[in-house]
């Protein structure tokens, strides 16, 4: 799958792949939340393309649906509050993962 055809929820789990990952792993906690909106087989794609990307192009993909998926201040607190979720699902809100979000704030 290219990933510039991808539905919200698929485009909302890479982004919230790139959250997991902000301490350097992801737990199975973290991903069970995000793959609950997806099937197998849709988790399976983006997760792959996810590893596949170093995070620069990460960020690229996550910033080519700006357009597509937020564009409004709701859009963009609607993806920021599900990737807290994410921070929050293992060990708290860590301050690597505060500075990530705060990247995001701004990026979005």
């Amino acid at each position: 799958m290219k990933n510039n055809d991808w539905t919200y929820e698929e485009f909302r789990a890479f982004a919230m792949l790139f959250a997991a990952n902000a301490d350097g792993h992801i737990t199975a906690d973290e991903e069970n939340l995000i793959a609950q909106t997806l099937l197998p087989e849709q988790y399976a794609r983006v997760k792959k393309c996810f590893l596949e990307c170093p995070d620069s192009e990460a960020l690229d993909v996550i910033l080519s649906y700006k357009e597509k998926y937020c564009t409004t201040p709701a859009d963009k607190e609607r993806l920021l509050a599900d990737m807290k979720m994410i921070y929050e699902a293992h060990n708290g809100f860590e301050q690597i993962e505060r500075g990530v979000h705060h990247i995001f704030e701004r990026m979005l």
